[in-house]
């Protein structure tokens, strides 16, 4: 169970850092390595929920996952600090 959950949501903040409109880092990841790794973790996540959930069960927690933390990754840039200006007020 716990191995699910953690290559799922693994999955998803991959698969995010990895857009082009993603906030958290200054560039995103590039797509190659990471966005591919994303989708194996995503997936091989699937499997693990399969394994011990009957297979609708699993599909339905696997969905409903990814789609709370994809929906709610935006919103994290919202946390982080302001960046202060390099220009001191006078």
């Amino acid at each position: 169970m716990l191995m699910f959950i953690v290559l799922t949501l693994t999955g998803c903040v991959l698969l995010y850092l990895s857009h082009s409109n993603q906030q958290w880092l200054q560039r995103p990841l590039s797509i190659r390595p990471w966005r591919w790794l994303g989708v194996a973790a995503v997936l091989s996540g699937l499997l693990f929920s399969a394994s011990y959930l009957p297979v609708n069960s699993a599909l339905f927690a696997w969905l409903v996952i990814m789609m709370l933390c994809i929906g709610l990754l935006p919103f994290a840039a919202l946390l982080k600090p302001p960046v202060e200006d390099s220009v001191s007020e006078r």
